[in-house]
């Protein structure tokens, strides 16, 4: 972490955070002037599936509208660098965007099952808008795992295993490892695998719930985001 860069951009986010809650909204041109054009890229990028420059546009114009309600930039900490957590809630506007326009494609075609073989395209193939989806799943659960990590790594191991679709008794073997075992000694961490994963408040699935809280929390977002 650049210490005296995120210092700079946190004097920046102050002054702006100001000067907006006063009603200045120009306070927040400098910040345009600096990151507009790359995140115009970048959107560019995220929804060139959509051949649809204008769509782009809206996306970015819509977020620097965001902004002037000084939540967003009051809000930052210096936690990461002011263009790293600008990024953030300007990639969850774009996921917004790209699976309203998805499900609204979906309901003006009409589309049924039986017309996804047209031109050889199976039902099963993945649309862009759902391809996103995924991806920004994907990268919440990781960055759930890493927080989860840092504070009880046992914990966060236990979940990789149970993302990997190992039950209990698999789990428990992994753990012991390749030095021969009773069928005894297999049942007692079994057990305690079980018991450590399940506990109410304090198990592994506890805690991860409790960090992806914080996680949805932190990206503005709720577990409905998370599971459409």
């Amino acid at each position: 972490m650049d210490i005296a860069k995120n210092y700079g951009d946190l004097s920046l986010a102050q002054e702006t955070c100001t000067e907006l809650r006063a009603g200045n909204n120009d306070a927040i041109l400098p910040v345009y002037r600096k990151y507009h054009p790359v995140f115009m890229g970048y959107t560019r990028r995220r929804v060139k599936d959509f051949n649809d420059e204008s769509r782009a546009t809206s996306i970015v114009d819509d977020f620097w509208v965001e902004l002037l309600n000084a939540k967003a930039i009051c809000d930052f900490q210096g936690l990461s660098s002011l263009k790293t957590y600008l990024f953030k809630i300007l990639n969850f506007r774009i996921v917004d965007n790209v699976r309203r326009a998805g499900r609204q494609n979906a309901y003006a075609n009409n589309i049924s099952s039986s017309d996804n073989n047209i031109d050889g395209f199976g039902a099963d193939d993945v649309s862009p808008e759902k391809d996103l989806m995924a991806k920004e799943k994907v990268r919440l659960v990781n960055e759930t795992l890493l927080m989860l990590t840092d504070s009880s790594p046992t914990d966060a191991h236990l979940m990789k295993m149970h993302m990997e679709g190992l039950n209990y008794q698999e789990m428990a073997e992994k753990l012991l490892g390749n030095k021969p075992k009773s069928d005894k000694e297999i049942k007692k961490k079994t057990d305690a695998v079980k018991k450590q994963f399940t506990r109410k408040t304090s198990g592994s699935m506890a805690k991860f719930k409790s960090c992806l809280e914080r996680i949805m929390t932190k990206n503005q977002l709720a577990y409905g985001d998370l599971l459409n």
